[in-house]
């Protein structure tokens, strides 16, 4: 038989009151209410557990057994539930995990990880790329803790918010002898391309907006990773586009030229998601406190 633990709050107040009327008004609660789990608890335990002494409500002598047990029972949820609300990052073993596309893995999470080292050094974390359909389940049930992605359709139950706003670039290796100083349309759409997906078939996002204007490029090398295609770029005259943010990143790196898109593609807003389960929990704000401030501290 399950047993509601607020009827052992209101157990621990009747002991304590000596009193149905003063347990009601220490619990808040109607005296009726306070009557009707005594009831309860009575059927349960099949014993009376207090008998009326004039105004007084006197334990007997099963209540006197059990009432150490439950003050020390409720002591450890109040303790535990005490605990849930805390979050000490830097003794916090808690292990996080995050939803993001490896194109912005490389951004985002040097300075991330920059951070956690100092502030939570004994925290684990985690990435790994969620179907965004699946999006909404995974942040419901605790598999991820957060996700980063463009702006998506989400429910009321998903909470985000924008990081930051990036733009599409073109990226060619240096010296492309199709390529001078500035790309046009012409040799945008006449040279051949990468597109990063971790989709084996469909266009990409670029190519969705490039249909709409009646235009379409030259697929030549499909690819699930940006640090493949930049690689791919340097040792051929293929061409990648990609976020400036994540182009700047790997020119560091590469030696690549920036271009910029010789056709206007709405801009990408990255935003952070999480659930509105744990929009209080203190772990999951620091978490994302962290994320968000990390932005102002790219490599």
């Amino acid at each position: 038989m399950k047993v509601d633990l607020n009827l052992f709050i209101v157990f621990e107040a009747i002991y304590c009151e000596g009193n149905i009327s003063k347990a009601a008004a220490a619990l808040n609660l109607s005296q009726p209410a306070v009557s009707h789990a005594l009831a309860k608890l009575r059927a349960h335990y099949e014993d009376k557990l207090f008998i009326r002494q004039g105004n007084q409500m006197r334990p007997t002598a099963l209540t006197k057994n059990v009432i150490v047990e439950v003050r020390e029972a409720l002591q450890k949820l109040e303790i535990s539930l005490i605990q849930s609300r805390a979050f000490e990052p830097q003794s916090s073993k808690k292990q996080c995990a995050i939803s993001l596309h490896s194109s912005l893995e490389a951004y985002y999470l040097p300075p991330l990880v920059k951070q956690l080292r100092v502030e939570a050094p004994q925290l684990s974390l985690a990435t790994n790329r969620t179907k965004r359909s699946d999006l909404e389940l995974k942040l419901a049930s605790g598999d991820i803790d957060l996700a980063i992605d463009i702006l998506l359709p989400v429910s009321e139950n998903i909470l985000h918010t924008q990081l930051e706003t990036d733009q599409l670039v073109v990226v060619a290796r240096k010296d492309h002898p199709a390529l001078n100083s500035k790309m046009t349309l012409e040799s945008y759409l006449s040279l051949n391309h990468i597109l990063v997906s971790s989709r084996t078939s469909g266009p990409g996002l670029e190519d969705f907006e490039l249909g709409r204007l009646g235009l379409q490029r030259k697929i030549s090398l499909r690819c699930q990773h940006l640090l493949s295609a930049c690689r791919v770029v340097v040792n051929s005259d293929l061409i990648l586009t990609l976020p400036k943010n994540a182009a700047q990143l790997y020119q560091k790196v590469f030696a690549i030229d920036i271009f910029e898109l010789p056709v206007a593609l709405p801009n990408i807003d990255v935003h952070l998601y999480w659930h509105r389960n744990v929009d209080k929990d203190p772990a999951n704000q620091w978490l994302r406190n962290k994320m968000i401030l990390s932005t102002q501290d790219k490599l």
